[in-house]
């Protein structure tokens, strides 16, 4: 199998944690620059929707969006396990990954209308959208704080880490590093998983081509 990734991206930072709690190292890695022609033709090949991570595999097909790479994953090396044991468990794991995907969904669109990196860029920038954008966020990680909150542990969907902690990591780490938007304190619950699984070496931050995280750090909600 071969993998083709911007590893520090968004998407594909969700994908590197879960390779590295699930223990599969034997899967090839191709990684882009971000600072290069993007996105890169090979990669609109590749890819249906032309974005990354892409997953190549044994038979040469390609699957070209991280939920689908996850679920294609677990189901072709089931152990260990990180979907859940039991069935509530698995459906406490789709409900928080359902909510991780909601506010990435949600970032995205703010960092589009609202980013100086998206302005260089440029993203015709509607400051409207960034204000609903910004706070379809916030309203998501107040859900993954109740979560939190109901799992009553360290992990996020239960007793066990799942899918959902890799993707809720790979969200908020993206958010806090890169564009320097932190967990709110109004997610107490969140915030101590944050620093709880940071701590992880799955979760060992990436590098951020210099010139791009300069115009992104210092997000913030339009006036």
């Amino acid at each position: 199998m071969k993998l083709y990734e911007l590893e520090w991206g968004l998407y594909p930072r969700r994908i590197e944690i879960y390779l590295a709690e699930k223990g599969l190292d034997g899967i090839e890695r191709v990684t882009y620059d971000a600072l290069a022609e993007w996105p890169p033709p090979e990669v609109k090949e590749l890819s249906v929707q032309g974005t990354l991570p892409v997953l190549r595999t044994p038979s040469g097909e390609t699957i070209g969006d991280s939920g689908a790479i996850l679920d294609y994953l677990e189901d072709r090396f089931p152990e260990p396990n990180l979907r859940g044991m039991t069935p509530l468990a698995r459906a406490r794991c789709r409900e928080a990954l359902t909510v991780v995907d909601e506010a990435a969904l949600h970032f995205v669109r703010w960092c589009q209308h609202a980013s100086r990196l998206f302005a260089a860029a440029g993203v015709d920038q509607q400051p409207l959208l960034g204000v609903s954008s910004a706070r379809g966020y916030f309203g998501k990680l107040a859900t993954l704080e109740r979560f939190a909150r109901r799992a009553g542990g360290e992990f996020l969907a239960g007793p066990q880490l799942t899918v959902a902690d890799c993707a809720a990591m790979g969200t908020l780490q993206f958010a806090d590093r890169f564009y320097g938007v932190p967990i709110p304190d109004s997610c107490p619950t969140l915030v101590t998983w944050y620093e709880r699984f940071s701590q992880r070496p799955s979760a060992t931050p990436p590098s951020y081509p210099p010139p791009l995280h300069e115009l992104a750090m210092g997000l913030r909600i339009p006036a």
